[in-house]
């Protein structure tokens, strides 16, 4: 992404960051129906009138699993399109004369050559603009230095909550079709549809979140956000008492997570924007706290699931519930900065 859309305002920014996000969507929704042919099925065999004994279909010794060739397919093509994103990039870049070589793509500090004004003075002609339309100084909210003591306060607690909902993420989207078929005993077309069912509703979500969040804070997003994943987690811990539970809980659950999960990174990422600006090293200091939460939270969920079916729902409610507890104290934290008057 080119540095000059990082040094809009935030109110151009949410809709950018959300179509990207969308784009991601489309891709997971698919992925479950094209994979499914790798997944093999159950093969039934009848051996009298009383016993139905299940066994899986013979698979060969020899050679890759199916399941294997798709994960090996899925990995050439990102790698591939990582290749042509980053040729694009560097030849955009070196095309538009912002650098003259790759190295001067990779070296350049951007920041200090871009001539790009950020906030519209509230003294310039209010006609130039629509009336629907706010002013960049009206809606551009009080920001502090990322490495003020306050910003480092900020910092640290955002990113605690992308380590939060890396962990989330990485349980609900690689852990959930596992849940399903191997700990709830659900089919594999069962499993797959309601996977499916999960991505389309987050991409349709992504599709209303492009214009939404261009007049919605990432405030409120947040909120609805959080409000939804915690309905989801008590919806699919419920679902697994005996007495009260059942599988349309289990699919309730799973559509209030798509709705939670939506839109949730490009609304924190924004909500960052608020209160920082979100340069080179705040963002991947943000993906480092992703990157680090995918690789705790996946396998200690797993271990976990392994030993309690219990355990998926209650990681769940336990993150999100950590998550609900950080954007309080984020929010208290901004307040107070703002009316001591630390934000400029």
């Amino acid at each position: 992404m080119n540095r000059r859309l990082w040094k809009t305002s935030t109110a151009w920014m949410a809709p950018i960051l959300q179509m990207t996000n969308l784009v991601q969507n489309f891709g997971s929704a698919i992925g479950p129906q094209v994979t499914r042919p790798f997944l093999g099925h159950n093969t039934d065999i009848s051996i009298n009138v009383d016993v139905n004994v299940t066994i899986q279909a013979p698979t060969d010794d020899e050679g890759l699993e199916p399941v294997q060739v798709a994960y090996l397919v899925l990995g050439a093509l990102n790698i591939g399109m990582a290749i042509i994103c980053t040729i694009t990039c560097v030849s955009f870049s070196i095309d538009t004369g912002q650098c003259n070589s790759v190295w001067d793509v990779l070296s350049q500090d951007g920041d200090r050559y871009e001539d790009v004004e950020l906030i519209i003075s509230k003294n310039s002609n209010a006609s130039l603009h629509s009336a629907s339309e706010p002013l960049e100084a009206d809606t551009q909210p009080k920001q502090v230095e990322a490495c003020s003591r306050p910003g480092c306060i900020l910092l640290t607690i955002m990113f605690l909550m992308f380590f939060m909902n890396a962990g989330r993420v990485i349980i609900l989207m690689v852990l959930l079709y596992t849940y399903l078929y191997e700990y709830l005993g659900w089919s594999v077309y069962a499993s797959t549809l309601l996977l499916t069912m999960f991505h389309l509703v987050r991409f349709v979500i992504g599709i209303i979140s492009v214009p939404v969040a261009r007049w919605v804070s990432p405030t409120k997003l947040m909120i609805i956000d959080l409000a939804s994943l915690l309905i989801s987690a008590v919806l699919m811990l419920v679902a697994l008492d005996e007495t009260i539970g059942n599988d349309s809980l289990t699919a309730v659950g799973v559509i209030f997570a798509a709705v939670g999960d939506a839109n949730m990174l490009p609304t924190l990422i924004t909500l960052a924007e608020e209160a920082t600006l979100v340069v080179a090293w705040v963002m991947a200091l943000f993906m480092s706290a992703s990157g680090v939460s995918i690789m705790i939270a996946g396998p200690v969920a797993g271990v976990l699931l392994n030993a309690s079916v219990v355990s998926f729902p209650a990681i769940i409610l336990a993150l999100v519930s950590a998550g609900i507890l950080l954007f309080i104290l984020y929010l208290v934290t901004l307040r107070r900065l703002n009316s001591s008057g630390s934000c400029s």
